[in-house]
């Protein structure tokens, strides 16, 4: 039998098409030859103009129909039946400009997925989908604050962006923190708001004028942030949530047991203790504080830098491995004396939490420093029960569903530019991402 060409009656289905980037989409391909071997590749951009692509091979069935939700993928990037493999599976061969490997969303604008269908590596059709953040006639406003950025004193800087989703409000609130990236999460700000829920993307460092690494962050400037949401009629201040991730996490755990107006926080590789920041004061020789409080510095968790940098020497310079900053943090646990001071006073927080963890998190060792704070809540006999999602073969990397995981390893300016390893695998991180997504959803319903 010859083969189709392109406009010989074999056709893409894509459905929904425009789809909401974390909803699930079914990917078929009509009118093939019956067993026919068909490759379907699809490519993107991200922000950063980098190409992303994956491929996986299929076999075509009786009625020469492939369905990539039904059928499984004989080879290419991945294997067996994963109904959103081709997007997860997607690989970039190009770092950002910054050495970030990951896939960088950095607005909320909507984003393009083309793909094609190949016989004996000719193209015999093409789609391509559209993936939205926002829902239509989500209205947006930006949290600023005075710029001291040309020295003059005048002109103010976004450090915020809320999120206002149609319909009637007033509409329950969640502060959506960014881990040691800094900056904004503006799309996991923007596809939550589409459950609903107003959101405010809140940078805290890494957007001039606020500091450009983690340190000294006072908790008041969240204060501040907590006010001017409810002065928006459209915000219901006795329904306000966190969504935090790592270092983020930390932080909306501090946050929780400090304001009592936070009703409910999601943490996904949470902290139970607050860390020191990186290096010591040059005029001083003391160590840094990332939070303060009242113009004091939150009790800390030191870290053995010194010690973490020498036996990390012969791996990562003559293996060329990166660096496993868990046996850093797990150094940095065993000082007792200092975790029980630095220790998060989690059951002051006045609702409910979601925990969600790695077992192969090789940022840190958030599985085990989660197990601290449920006990830590079970002991001090707080009033809400805890959630733990434990997913163990996922790493650190834990987004939103059908983003592209295939990036094993980084690179970050804020920690001077050591390329990290993020542990678990792109099959398990895939499945963990959609699962906590949607439980996270859930809660937040329930819970505000």
């Amino acid at each position: 039998m010859s083969a189709p060409s392109a406009g010989s009656g074999v056709d893409f289905e894509i459905a929904p098409n425009p789809a909401f980037v974390d909803e699930d989409v079914r990917v078929c391909v009509r009118g093939l030859p019956a067993s026919a071997l068909i490759s379907i590749q699809d490519t993107t951009e991200d922000d950063q103009g980098r190409r992303w692509s994956s491929l996986a091979r299929f076999r075509a069935d009786s009625a020469g129909e492939i369905d990539a939700s039904l059928h499984e993928s004989l080879g290419g990037g991945y294997l067996g039946v994963a109904p959103m493999g081709l997007l997860w599976s997607m690989e970039s061969a190009a770092a950002s400009a910054d050495g970030n490997s990951s896939f960088a969303k950095n607005n909320s604008l909507p984003d393009r997925v083309d793909f094609e269908a190949l016989l004996d590596g000719r193209v015999i059709a093409r789609a391509s989908l559209a993936r939205n953040f926002l829902v239509p006639e989500t209205a947006t406003r930006d949290l600023k604050i005075p710029s001291e950025a040309d020295g003059s004193g005048a002109g103010e800087a976004t450090v915020g962006r809320l999120f206002i989703p149609p319909g009637r409000g007033p509409h329950p609130v969640v502060i959506v923190l960014s881990g040691s990236g800094g900056g904004f999460d503006l799309d996991k700000a923007a596809v939550l708001s589409r459950h609903g829920f107003a959101t405010l993307a809140l940078a805290y460092f890494g957007v001039a004028p606020l500091p450009t690494w983690l340190h000294r962050i006072p908790l008041e400037y969240f204060e501040a942030a907590l006010t001017w949401l409810s002065a928006h009629p459209e915000i219901d201040s006795a329904r306000v949530g966190i969504l935090g991730v790592s270092r983020g996490a930390e932080l909306a755990l501090l946050l929780g047991s400090t304001f009592p107006q936070i009703r409910a926080i999601v943490a996904y590789a949470p902290s139970s203790v607050a860390w020191a920041a990186s290096g010591r004061d040059k005029s001083t020789g003391e160590l840094i504080p990332c939070w303060t409080w009242r113009g004091k510095p939150v009790p800390f968790a030191p870290l053995p830098l010194r010690g973490f940098m020498w036996r990390s020497a012969f791996p990562v310079v003559a293996l060329k491995r990166p660096v496993m900053f868990r046996d850093l943090f797990r150094s940095g646990l065993r000082n007792r004396e200092a975790v029980e001071r630095a220790a998060i006073p989690v059951e002051n927080i006045r609702g409910p939490i979601l925990l969600v963890s790695g077992g192969d998190d090789h940022l840190w060792p958030a599985a085990e420093m989660t197990e601290a704070i449920i006990a830590r809540l079970k002991r001090n006999g707080s009033a809400h029960a805890p959630e733990h999602l434990h997913f163990a073969h996922a790493g650190h990397m834990l987004r939103y569903p059908h983003l592209p995981v295939t990036a094993r390893d980084s690179r970050n300016k804020h920690l001077r530019g050591a390329r990290f390893s993020f542990g678990g695998t792109p099959v398990a991180d895939a499945e963990a991402q959609t699962q906590a997504w949607h439980r996270a959803i859930a809660f937040l319903h329930a819970n505000l």
